[in-house]
């Protein structure tokens, strides 16, 4: 009856949906518990710190999320583009480029810290010269999932990531009832990931060396990937940098519990489209791919859409129970709730990214992550909270034009 119901499905997806089940069922788990802890962790934040404190911690972390480029992120997906086709010898060598590049991001977060220091913020300062250091192991440690999602080990990089999220949500859990004290909140933030991140990399490596040919045109690649995303990093932290910046810690804070709700809900799909389609991709016949994959776009849109509704409905009455310090934040939630019912159109980026030239995946990131940059630096200054939240549907809308022009000529 199921393997039945399971081959009606997969001639109307065309596609077969028993590994992507499965796949996606041992995902689950790992979008489930990072759901929890992520829920668990947004109650203590709104009823544990004020407004400003987690306006400011917020601001911290997306400086340091600005300075992780350095750490040549694009190897992940370079090493995991080359793993799927059995050649794992690239681990090593991508891993020691990410860890020889993480020097930048020290040097660079210690810069701010002394900038800080010398214009009197204490707590800002304190907080990058103490974090910075360890920058030069945080990002390359989570390495590791290259291999695994390269494997298409998916049930193993779930357990692990749960595991991550686990350990880290439990250490910064304890550390909000103890202090209110940023510098100290920021400190167990980058000491547990770091500490999780390099066991979790030992236990992979350690059970199961990654084994096989080498290629030197990884480096390239991920050299090139990691270039591509220099400008997609920065899009992604400038809303919060600039609201800090014109509108201070406290609207910071009401914008980003604005986008915890569909910030959980985009990460699933992000994971089913970036971690399961990418490697799927990789290994399809670009005329094929270009056949089906609009299919599977309009088959994806039937979930989102009436996921989206939902969270638009609920939100009120989530915010209202769990978050009365942040009901302001409910019409910022629920127009980003809504953007996700578009959210499917994302694959067409992740097959380019995939199937493209170096050209194409230039294009296609370059435009999206400048169109962002150009719409927050305009529109926040003029519009405040509402200039960062429209900012990503315009974007949106307008690159997915240029997007599908490159897809057709791929």
């Amino acid at each position: 009856m199921v393997n039945s119901i399971l081959n009606a499905a997969g001639e109307i997806a065309r596609m077969d949906l028993r590994p992507l089940l499965k796949g996606v069922a041992h995902l689950s788990l790992n979008q489930i518990i990072g759901i929890g802890t992520a829920l668990i962790l947004a109650l203590a934040y709104a009823h544990i710190l004020p407004k400003e404190v987690y306006g400011t911690y917020k601001y911290i972390l997306a400086l340091f999320g600005m300075l992780t480029v350095f750490s040549l992120p694009g190897m992940d997906s370079a090493a995991q583009k080359w793993i799927a086709t059995g050649k794992e010898g690239v681990f090593w060598p991508t891993f020691r480029k990410r860890v020889e590049w993480s020097g930048v991001s020290v040097l660079a977060g210690l810069g701010i810290g002394l900038y800080y220091l010398v214009n009197g913020n204490e707590v800002l300062a304190y907080s990058f010269l103490i974090a910075a250091p360890l920058l030069l192991v945080l990002e390359p440690f989570s390495h590791f999932s290259a291999l695994l999602i390269g494997r298409q080990q998916y049930q193993r990089y779930s357990y692990y990531s749960a595991a991550l999220q686990l350990a880290t949500a439990s250490v910064i859990l304890v550390t909000i009832f103890l202090t209110q004290n940023v510098v100290i909140i920021i400190a167990s933030y980058f000491l547990s990931f770091v500490l999780a991140r390099g066991i979790v990399l030992w236990l992979v490596v350690l059970r199961n060396p990654p084994i096989g040919e080498h290629e030197d045109e990884v480096i390239r690649y991920g050299t090139h990937f990691s270039i591509i995303n220099i400008l997609g990093v920065g899009s992604g932290q400038l809303d919060a940098i600039l609201l800090f910046h014109y509108l201070g810690p406290i609207a910071l804070a009401v914008y980003s519990f604005g986008q915890a709700a569909s910030d959980q809900a985009r990460k699933i799909f992000k994971i089913v489209t970036s971690v399961m389609a990418f490697p799927k991709f990789s290994a399809l016949d670009t005329e094929r791919l270009k056949r089906e994959l609009p299919h599977k776009i309009l088959i994806a849109h039937l979930v989102t859409v009436p996921l989206a509704l939902a969270l638009i409905a609920i939100i009120p009455v989530f915010y209202h129970l769990l978050f009365p310090a942040y009901v302001e934040s409910i019409p910022y939630a629920q127009v980003m709730a809504g953007l996700l019912a578009f959210s499917p159109v994302r694959m067409i980026s992740t097959a380019i990214n995939a199937k493209g030239s170096i050209k194409d995946i230039y294009a296609i990131n370059l435009t999206a992550s400048l169109m962002q940059i150009v719409l927050l630096i305009f529109l926040v200054p003029l519009y405040g909270i509402w200039g960062a939240v429209f900012a990503s549907p315009i974007q949106t809308f307008l690159s997915n034009i240029f997007f599908i022009r490159v897809f057709r000529r791929m």
